[in-house]
């Protein structure tokens, strides 16, 4: 067995290795050429500090990995661990992970994390092995339909402005400690909001895609990142006004989904949306490992 960089691969074998590497996962992550090179860039996974395993000159395995700073951290994210069937209880995910370390640590990152499917036990495990504990739990949750009566009182003592993603990311409250894909570098094509008090202090915030069907008019709404101000007072009134602003006050007959809530870190959102009548639909766990 082979361990390679991705910088030394070509994006076929890459995707290779990954529909061989997810086959029999919970979900459908097939994947092709053009949809992998998109989420490369889309998502700032790097190919030199990902890796790919090769057996008898194939591709068995790979595990993407990006690097973002987080205030004076610098924080490295698996996007993805995937062994092919006949290669899995090899230890070819253990000698890919440890790679990963080096080239992480080579790089100055000082905390590695993922996020694992709840149920997927064995792979928990294996990052358990390799340092990894778990620090939260996730979940996306779901609540679809024009729905009545859930306007959060109160918007007259606070003020609500568009924000880019990326503004929101300099907000001294914003959390780049939350899992990968829900950051502001994840969502520069979306939409933000921000919440000001009557003295003009910015005190919550939140960002958005809201999808659209083959008409033009909007089909789905993602939440990736609703915070308070941990010193602003009514953090859930502030956070419901934020949420109604996202999913426009919960009037259309549209798709709507919150992704990877942390259940403990975002407590106040995850309670506001739970009383809003969202669901659970996916449950994830997120892991860090300190280098």
């Amino acid at each position: 067995m082979e361990i390679k960089s991705l910088s030394e691969c070509t994006v076929e074998q890459a995707v290779v290795a990954w529909n061989r590497g997810f086959e029999g996962y919970q979900f459908d992550m097939a994947t092709t050429t053009e949809a992998f090179s998109k989420r490369m860039e889309t998502e700032e996974l790097s190919k030199e500090l990902s890796v790919m395993a090769f057996a008898e000159g194939e591709p068995v395995g790979l595990v993407l990995n990006g690097i973002r700073q987080s205030g004076n951290w610098k924080i490295g994210w698996n996007g993805g661990t995937g062994v092919a069937v006949p290669w899995r209880k090899k230890g070819v995910g253990k000698e890919m992970m440890e790679k990963t370390f080096q080239l992480l640590k080579a790089e100055g990152v000082e905390i590695a994390t993922l996020e694992a499917i709840a149920g997927n036990g064995k792979a928990i495990e294996l990052y358990k092995k390799l340092g990894y504990e778990i620090v939260d739990d996730l979940f996306f949750l779901q609540l679809d339909g024009a729905v009545d009566g859930k306007k959060t009182d109160g918007s007259e003592s606070y003020s609500i402005r568009p924000a880019e993603p990326e503004e929101i990311g300099t907000l001294p409250f914003y959390r780049g400690d939350f899992p990968w894909q829900t950051h502001w570098q994840s969502v520069r094509d979306g939409e933000g909001r921000i919440v000001a008090n009557v003295q003009g202090q910015d005190i919550g915030y939140a960002f958005f895609r809201t999808l659209k069907d083959e008409q033009g008019n909007a089909a789905r709404t993602i939440l990736y990142q609703c915070e308070t101000d941990p010193k602003a007072s009514e953090r859930e009134e502030i956070a419901g006004l934020l949420i109604d602003e996202v999913f426009g006050h919960f009037r259309d007959s549209i798709n709507r989904t919150a992704v990877n809530v942390p259940v403990t870190e975002n407590a106040v959102t995850y309670q506001v949306l739970k009383d809003k009548g969202f669901e659970k639909s996916i449950a994830q766990v997120f892991m860090k490992k300190k280098l």
